[in-house]
């Protein structure tokens, strides 16, 4: 062996041959807040059950306050009747029970504005596990809005649809040389299908955001079936103001078509924000 010269220095180590790089490819390695945005997977029965325990929360709640409302039946069901009290003299009834489910009626659906707030909620909290955490963030004004469009569905059946409704009807038949003897059972039927009727078409805007938010509709796919949804709206009004003529279909069935137009701007704007995120997470 040749010994080592004092010029030559420490020996060093031989370098350690640089890791073989693989191809980059689309995926990125999750963070820890990325995780925590995984959805809870639920089997099918889980859903159910969930289903089936806001149900029953629901109808617990809707119970107390009918109970509540029911108190005041009498004065409700002044307000209800003050439509047709222009058009008829009185209204009857020819049954021993119809006073009696009138007031049910009445009060139940009193039940129903009274606790449409919770309601409301019941369904976010139903759909929510299916929900990112930044569209969670979405309760607040979910249930707010949801909450004004219903009530506020109610407000206009109440001041416009019922009493246009009322008054084409009952006059079509005095048109005819008929008399009118209403019962009392038939007629608060008709107003609690307008009422509630129009509460719910008026939640257009809300479940067109939801679905959008969910991803199942987009902007450009609500206008391209636009005809089609003028069709269901015209045919949903029709069944709830029975009338042949157009001016008390229109008066259903064109504030609703508006709220289309406004859930499509709600579904612009979550796309809108959809694209902006994915840009700043690709990024």
């Amino acid at each position: 062996m040749t010994p080592q010269s004092e010029d030559d220095g420490p020996v060093q180590p031989p370098e350690a041959p640089e890791p073989e790089r693989l191809p980059e490819t689309g995926l990125r390695k999750q963070g820890p807040e990325e995780e925590e945005e995984e959805l809870p997977r639920m089997t099918l029965l889980e859903h159910l059950d969930e289903l089936r325990r806001r149900i029953l929360r629901t109808l617990i709640v809707v119970v107390v306050a009918f109970f509540g409302c029911f108190a005041f039946a009498e004065q409700i069901y002044n307000l209800l009747a003050k439509p047709i009290e222009p058009h008829v003299d009185q209204l009857v009834f020819d049954g021993v029970a119809d006073p009696f489910i009138v007031q049910v009626k009445v009060a139940l659906l009193a039940a129903v504005f009274v606790t449409s707030p919770y309601l409301v909620a019941q369904l976010w909290g139903f759909v929510a596990p299916g929900l990112y955490r930044r569209e969670k963030r979405y309760a607040i004004p979910f249930i707010f809005f949801g909450s004004l469009f219903f009530l506020g569905g109610g407000a206009f059946g109440y001041f416009v649809a019922l009493p246009f409704a009322t008054e084409f009807l009952v006059n079509m038949g005095l048109s005819a040389n008929w008399d009118a003897d209403i019962r009392i059972e038939r007629y608060f039927s008709f107003a609690v299908n307008v009422l509630l009727g129009l509460a719910v078409m008026f939640q257009l805007p809300i479940v067109i955001f939801m679905l959008s938010q969910l991803g199942v509709v987009t902007p450009r796919f609500l206008m391209r079936h636009f005809r089609w949804a003028v069709l269901i709206i015209i045919v949903v009004s029709a069944v709830i103001t029975p009338t042949p003529d157009a001016v008390n279909m229109t008066i259903v069935a064109g504030p609703t078509v508006l709220l289309y137009l406004v859930g499509v701007g709600a579904s612009a704007l979550v796309q809108r924000r959809r694209k902006r995120i994915e840009e700043e997470e690709t990024e």
